[in-house]
């Protein structure tokens, strides 16, 4: 009878790990399926219902299994049920609200199973040699999943060099063949928008295929190269992401770029990085990977690239907003309106061409100068670039203005914030004259030690802007929070929510025709609730 009840109780601790398999899986691959980033958030939810619950349950199922105790075994098997179909309805309603919804990938399915196969065998040795340890698989499922992508790495390796040798000898065939020119995107901020930028702008001339959305990563990128880079295109622009030192490197050896924009140096990501100086190099391996008989265009007015740029072997080219000896293009006469930006584009001893966007914010002004000057050094004139400028598209959540109709403007700049993107797009903000103006932010993530420092002078810079504050979220109130107060703002104008749905339903209301919102960022949902 005894081992009849431990069996009941292991196979109700697998039905837990059934039940919770598609969040922990949804955790990892938000994560990048990166161990240290999925330890991270689970040590931000250490102390949540259902872990407590089922720490508890383990110790009790230990004490009942080493005494005997067959009555308490039953009750915590079905205490154990009855947790795995709560965890089931939370995880429901959690789907329901996600902004980002987990993709069963070939590698999420490998991972989920091979989760659930571990999570078996631990039961089976659990029930069958060591009674007492039968309520461990059930309480260690997070423990296991972080083991499993660690056993799985090996495979995945192995799956994804397949590809990566795929994708490289596409292009590597496509450049001889039809001379397919290859160019790299990358900066700690602006690399996507510029990417974007870029493929209009060279569009005017050439038949031009980019990564899309923020396809940044190794298997992304080879999934644009192995499905969609045909031979009728002239030139592949690949954005490169990187969250850890090498990143870049293997994007290079990938793509073998024969042009690159390195768009900015910051401390998005700081927290996998460490330091500043390790972000800069990994962004200007880029730089170092670049074809010689290519072009390598800088950021000329972030300190951290020139810094960098020194430490090269290879000549670059600066770009920015105002006017200086280093720079090889520039721009002046900039002026941002509710409708777009107009500027002159200046590159000195080349001449200079009027342009206008509709995209907003003197940031994105920049990004078009970086682009537009690389455009030039791989042939377009001033009339063919400024023709390209003028056919830009507003990235969807990047300062994105949106009418709903009702008298209420949105400025959508949800994606990813980060310290020079909030500061500009609090300036197009402040363009808005006349107009109540809100901020909705949770404020920024991956800012490691300077995360206190840079939300609070945030707080300080909306102060000086807008009207009404919402605050998302319990990741970075408190700094926001005490860079408001430090500048003296009206604290009944300080709105908090815990989630962004929250602060549509609670605050939200109050908006009225006439008024200004900008949505900055827009945590991940693990984030968000974590």
């Amino acid at each position: 009878m005894f081992q009849a009840v431990i069996w009941v109780a292991a196979v109700c601790g697998w039905c837990w790990l059934l039940a919770r398999t598609a969040p922990l899986v949804y955790y990892a691959q938000r994560e990048s399926y990166q161990v240290q980033g999925y330890i991270r958030h689970h040590l931000r939810r250490t102390g949540q219902m259902p872990d407590l619950l089922l720490w508890g349950l383990a110790v009790v199922d230990a004490i009942a299994a080493a005494t005997g105790w067959l009555a308490v075994l039953w009750g915590t098997a079905a205490l154990t049920i009855a947790a795995g179909v709560w965890s089931a309805m939370n995880w429901r309603r959690e789907r329901e609200n996600m902004k980002l919804p987990l993709v069963w990938t070939a590698r999420a399915k490998r991972l989920a199973a091979a989760y659930l196969v571990l999570g078996a065998a631990e039961a089976v040795a659990a029930a069958g040699w060591v009674p007492v340890l039968v309520g461990a698989p059930a309480a260690l499922a997070v423990v296991n999943a972080a083991m499993v992508l660690v056993l799985t790495k090996p495979l995945e390796a192995a799956v994804q060099a397949r590809y990566k040798r795929r994708a490289n000898q596409r292009i590597r065939q496509l450049k001889q063949l039809n001379q397919l020119r290859v160019v790299g995107v990358t900066g700690s901020y602006g690399k996507t928008s510029t990417k974007f930028i870029l493929a209009a702008i060279l569009g005017a001339k050439y038949d031009v295929l980019a990564t899309p959305g923020s396809y940044n990563t190794p298997m992304g990128i080879c999934k644009v190269v192995n499905g969609d880079l045909e031979a009728h295109h002239q030139v592949f622009i690949a954005e490169m992401g990187a969250r850890h030192k090498g990143d870049i490197r293997e994007l290079v050896r990938l793509v073998e770029p024969d042009f690159s924009i390195i768009t900015a140096v910051g401390p998005a990501h700081l927290e996998t990085f460490g330091s500043i100086d390790a972000i800069a190099r990994t962004k200007f391996d880029l730089a170092r990977g670049t074809s010689p008989a290519g072009v390598c265009v800088v950021n000329g007015d972030n300190p951290h690239c020139l810094r960098e740029a020194r430490t090269l072997d290879r000549p670059v080219l600066f770009y920015g907003l105002r006017e200086a000896d280093h720079l090889a293009a520039y721009a002046r006469d900039i002026t941002v309106g509710a409708q777009g930006t107009q500027f002159v584009l200046v590159l000195p001893g080349d001449g200079e061409v009027s342009c206008r966007t509709r995209l907003l914010g003197q940031h994105n002004v920049l990004n078009i100068v970086g682009a537009a000057l690389l455009a030039r050094r791989m042939g377009l004139d001033l009339e063919e670039i400024a023709r390209g400028i003028e056919r830009i598209e507003p990235v969807e959540h990047r300062l994105q203005l949106i009418d709903p109709g009702n008298g209420v403007l949105v400025i959508d700049d949800a994606f990813n914030s980060n310290p020079d993107g909030a500061a500009a797009a609090l300036e197009v903000l402040a363009q808005f004259e006349g107009r109540r103006k809100w901020v909705v932010t949770p404020g920024m993530v991956e800012l490691g030690a300077e995360s206190e420092a840079v939300h609070r002078e945030f707080g300080r810079r909306m102060a000086a802007v807008c009207d009404h504050v919402v605050l998302v979220g319990r990741l970075n109130q408190a700094a926001m929070l005490a860079g408001l107060r430090e500048a003296g703002f009206p604290e009944e104008r300080i709105l908090l929510a815990a989630s962004l749905a929250e602060a549509q339903a609670k605050h939200l209301t109050r908006l009225a025709p006439g008024d200004v919102v900008l949505f900055e960022n827009d945590l991940p949902d693990h984030l968000e609730r974590g």
